[in-house]
């Protein structure tokens, strides 16, 4: 059965994420810093920096998103991000791309929190439906992000072989049309019972992170995304050593982005197909094995590339689902960018590591070894250490 049609508000959504995506940069996103004379581990360094801005400011920011309007905080955070792409491609040191990283940090903290803190109470007061319908319109949200990714990925390949920097300027551009459609979003008032002061802020995280249903799995899908994030920093120079031209390159990652927006697309598929622990715990054990093979046989790092993102986008989505229904209306953008923080404290060591790993050794396939370990024995603890049981036991509560 199709989806029903989007109401405004959520139309307005679907149009933003359009214009969320970074596809016209991230094929080039490496090769834009190794041209600039950055080793891998000056830049997995960079991502830890980013890392460390998303760490200190996820709270504080979430925060101001509850106290300000998500709206506001959506506004502020895109056009910040809008400023630090471009000034990336106009930049090329690592201290002048050290600052740009942690101005781009604080304005994806102002986003991460109240982008899902929005839809989900829109939908809790709106006509678009109750909230179990979250999962599928986040899922949708998401892969229009991924599928105009895709498109901007082959003319990112395309605008890299005139100018590394392009596509960054070109990014710039999408993303202050995303602005302009943030403006035309309906603020969602929260009342004043249910904000919370600052002082209330660090109770009420501490409170629900360290839940019983909570704190096994944020931290285990932490895990998993940390394991993403530095893994894609590997296919850029992965592809070429294997004989990828670099104009190939926006073909390639255009391909992954269509895959991973068509499992974002069927997140709520998946969670009735699947359910979520079946889903957190198979496909990541999946997507370790498959990293592991590619210690013997190096070819098979293309295939781990493209189940990467079809494992990351939906899982970040149910994840985010699991934890919408066990917090508050009151300190939910803060309790959100919690999560996001719990994201960013775990993906800076993994970031660090495979960088010195790509440095020290000739072998990049010894870091997604690495990874692929990391996996795999994180699924088997997840499940000895009774996580497993926590999740399943707050599902049948509901």
């Amino acid at each position: 059965m199709s989806p029903p049609r989007p109401s405004r508000p959520v139309f307005k959504y679907y149009a933003y994420k359009a214009t969320a995506s970074v596809g016209l940069s991230i094929p080039v996103w490496v090769l834009f810093l190794r041209a600039n004379g950055l080793s891998f581990t000056e830049i997995m360094v960079l991502d830890a920096i980013w890392w460390v801005g998303i760490t200190l400011g996820e709270v504080p920011t979430g925060w101001v998103g509850d106290r300000i309007g998500w709206k506001n905080s959506l506004v502020v955070g895109n056009a910040l991000r809008a400023v630090a792409v471009v000034a990336m491609g106009a930049s090329g040191t690592f201290w002048a791309l050290a600052g740009i990283y942690l101005l781009w940090a604080l304005g994806s903290t102002l986003q991460s929190g109240s982008t899902d803190a929005w839809l989900y109470e829109v939908l809790d007061r709106g006509d678009d439906g109750d909230t179990d319908d979250f999962t599928g319109i986040r899922g949708r949200g998401q892969s229009l992000t991924l599928a105009f990714g895709a498109a901007g990925a082959v003319a990112g390949g395309y605008l890299g072989e005139v100018s590394l920097r392009w596509p960054f300027y070109a990014t710039g551009v999408l993303w202050t049309l995303g602005v302009l459609v943030l403006l035309t979003f309906p603020s969602v008032s929260v009342d004043d019972d249910d904000r919370i002061t600052a002082a209330d802020a660090i109770p009420v995280l501490r409170e629900r992170l360290l839940s019983v249903e909570l704190r096994g799995f944020v931290l285990w899908v932490a895990v998993v995304l940390a394991v993403a994030s530095a893994t894609s920093r590997l296919t850029q120079p992965v592809a070429v050593d294997l004989g990828v031209p670099q104009a190939w390159l926006g073909w390639l990652y255009g391909g992954f982005t269509l895959l991973a927006a068509g499992a974002s697309y069927r997140a709520g598929w998946i969670r009735e197909r699947f359910g979520l622990l079946g889903w957190v715990t198979v496909a990541p054990a999946v997507l370790g094995v498959t990293l592991a093979v590619v210690l013997v046989a190096p070819v098979a790092a293309l295939p781990a590339f493209v189940l990467l993102r079809a494992v990351k986008a939906p899982t970040s989505t149910l994840a985010t689902q699991y934890v919408n229904d066990r917090i508050e209306t009151a300190g939910r953008a803060t309790v959100l960018s919690g999560v996001s923080m719990v994201n960013a404290v775990v993906a800076i060591p993994f970031g660090v590591a495979v960088g010195r790993v790509a440095d020290a050794s000739q072998y990049l396939s010894l870091g997604l070894a690495g990874l692929a370990l990391v996996l795999l024995a994180g699924v088997a603890s997840l499940r000895l250490a009774g996580s497993v049981t926590d999740v399943r036991a707050a599902q049948e509560a509901d």
